[in-house]
């Protein structure tokens, strides 16, 4: 099934970018997924996008299946290690995500259609590796998005920008 794309128009500042994600979380991010690159976890592939395909899709609005991320200490599925782009594991802050499709340092803008909660992440790890799922945020924005309960949702994704520096 292809993903139904639509033009979103944000205007977002410098300040309202740094403010929720944090300004001294972007240094490095981006280089850890390798764009164009398919990588495989539990014979589940997914191939990071390029550079033009992020570019192209700043401004569409897909819907994609989403779960969530927990601390390693109460998350099974959530090895103890560091992300693909090197960070730590925060689970308690609402602004970062992990994608096997979007490049760490991708800035989303992600709303749950049914609670209508709107929040802003920044892609910091790679995964999930479970079809059908495009996107696990973390604990705390599954929290602030409303389907903590739920654990799985369908939420509609914009991209603001591709990988920063």
């Amino acid at each position: 099934m292809k993903p139904q794309l639509r033009n979103v128009s944000f205007v977002v500042t410098a300040g309202l970018i740094a403010g929720a994600v944090g300004a001294s979380t972007f240094a490095g991010a981006a280089s850890a997924k390798a764009p164009g690159k398919t990588y495989c976890y539990n014979g589940v592939c997914h191939r990071v996008k390029t550079a033009a395909e992020m570019e192209a899709l700043v401004g569409f609005e897909e819907t994609v299946t989403a779960s969530f991320y927990d601390d390693c200490k109460v998350d099974r599925h959530n090895p103890c290690q560091l992300l693909s782009s090197g960070e730590e594991m925060r689970a308690d802050l609402p602004d970062n995500a992990a994608s096997p499709i979007y490049p760490n340092g991708t800035l989303l803008v992600i709303v749950n259609p049914k609670t209508e909660a709107k929040i802003l992440v920044r892609v910091n790890n790679s995964g999930p590796y479970v079809k059908g799922r495009m996107l696990d945020v973390s604990r705390a924005a599954a929290e602030q998005l409303g389907f903590i309960k739920s654990g799985i949702a369908k939420l509609k994704v914009t991209v603001l920008s591709g990988p920063l520096g």
